[in-house]
């Protein structure tokens, strides 16, 4: 409910309230354990740090974020960190970074969708982004910036 919350407030611009849920929601997950959590909350650390613009600090918390789905092995979870990742090398102008980041991204969507049975689900699959911008991510992840 708090990585909702933050979310909200993030996307309304209140970068104190998205932090302030955000961090709740570190708190709550770091008691337990709970890694998908620590993703989520980690990325939208980053996501608050990215709207600022401390982007080291925005990489950081996307790494952590990372770091916590790999271990849980989350398909959405990883995708989401490599598509962050690849934004904030982007705004950096470090292509060779962002598509190996959304190249990431890519590779957790092929996997999910090698899966998979029915082609419906395999179809939209093919049409996901490997990151909001999703033009760009695409070009960038096949070496044509």
């Amino acid at each position: 409910m708090f990585a909702s919350l933050s979310e909200l407030w993030l996307a309304r611009g209140d970068h104190e309230r998205a932090t302030e849920f955000a961090d709740r929601t570190l708190d709550l997950a770091t008691r337990p354990n709970s890694r998908k959590n620590l993703a989520k909350g980690w990325r939208l650390r980053g996501y608050i740090a990215f709207a600022r613009r401390p982007l080291d600090d925005a990489e950081t918390a996307f790494r952590h974020a990372l770091t916590f789905a790999e271990a849980i092995g989350n398909p959405a979870q990883r995708w989401a960190a490599h598509a962050a990742l690849g934004q904030v090398h982007a705004a950096r102008e470090r292509h060779d970074l962002a598509g190996e980041a959304y190249r990431g991204a890519r590779e957790v969507l092929d996997r999910v969708k090698a899966g998979l049975r029915e082609p419906r689900p395999r179809a939209s699959l093919d049409q996901a982004p490997g990151c909001p911008q999703a033009a760009r991510a695409r070009r960038i992840a096949v070496g044509r910036s």
